[in-house]
């Protein structure tokens, strides 16, 4: 079996890489060099499935994170059809539906999409692109993703170390999260399963969690406890949002304090349900939020970025 894997040098790319290859399948790695080569058509021939995980999270512009993750998921599924691919896999994102009301009532596939910022209607604009392909696809929707490699997550370690948490407001705010090679293993679940055709899953831990748990996590990893617990108040989110927009045009990268990241901290809770996804995918048991968080805390420290 072969897989062509766009994004395959990003955080999550790189799990499925390793995840796909351990369970035996054929790898064929795309890098942003192969679309600008135009060599995805050859890449695709002949592969069972493609696995399309290329996109971006932030950007610093609106149209950038367009061209990032709904232009490009169009190329993809236009080289996909033309080659006879049997299978594409898109990773879309939990923000794609929108938040949850609370904690205990998790959206699910069968929730309405209502996204809440620019970047999960980018994703639900995607995910229409795929549907209306021709290729038979499934959608994975994950929730936040963290692991080695990761470098969102590793602003919150950075901080926790030592023994402070800081919040943009949304400190009591629950989340579902998974790990990056538990999303991986149930993608390659997804290329093994017939019955996941025109499926859409969302996949996340089963009991979320909430971020000040999390960042006392991070600091018991680092051998800290967390000593001051700080939450900004809402004008100082609203200023360093301002300030890291115009950073983001200046640069032309965007952080994560812009204006577009911190409408995620508003809700109560972003939280789903994997129900649908254990029930047909035959998912292995999910990480721990403990090990898992050390582990990755320990590629940080060993790889330099801590």
């Amino acid at each position: 079996m072969i897989v062509a894997i766009t994004g395959a040098n990003g955080f999550i790319g790189q799990h499925l890489v390793h995840q796909f290859a351990d369970r035996g399948w054929t790898v064929r790695e795309v890098v942003r060099d192969d679309f600008e080569r135009r060599r995805i058509g050859e890449l695709f021939r002949g592969v069972d499935a493609v696995v399309h995980s290329a996109g971006a999270t932030r950007a610093p512009s609106v149209v950038q994170l367009r061209e990032s993750n709904v232009e490009l998921t169009g190329v993809v599924a236009d080289a996909a059809r033309s080659a006879g691919v049997k299978r594409l896999i898109f990773v879309s994102s939990l923000a794609a539906i929108g938040p949850s009301a609370s904690r205990d009532k998790a959206v699910s596939e069968a929730t309405p999409t209502a996204p809440a910022e620019p970047y999960g209607r980018s994703k639900l604009d995607a995910e229409a692109i795929v549907r209306a392909s021709g290729v038979p696809f499934t959608i994975v929707r994950p929730a936040a993703v963290y692991g080695p490699r990761d470098a969102d997550f590793l602003e919150l370690f950075r901080i926790a170390r030592y023994g402070l948490a800081l919040h943009p407001g949304n400190r009591e705010q629950w989340i579902s999260i998974i790990h990056a090679r538990d999303l991986a293993d149930a993608i390659v679940s997804v290329a093994e399963t017939d019955e996941a055709v025109g499926r859409v899953y969302c996949l996340g831990n089963e009991t979320p969690v909430q971020w000040a748990e999390l960042f006392s996590i991070a600091a018991e990893c680092a051998g800290k406890h967390v000593r001051l617990d700080v939450e900004l108040p809402s004008w100082v989110v609203r200023i360093g949002a301002t300030l890291g927009d115009v950073i983001a045009k200046a640069t032309g990268k965007a952080g994560l304090w812009t204006t577009g990241k911190t409408e995620l901290a508003k809700p109560a809770a972003w939280v789903c349900s994997s129900e649908l996804a254990r029930r047909e995918l035959a998912l292995g048991p999910e990480t721990p939020i403990e090990r898992g968080f050390c582990e990755t805390y320990r590629w940080y420290v060993d790889h330099g970025w801590l």
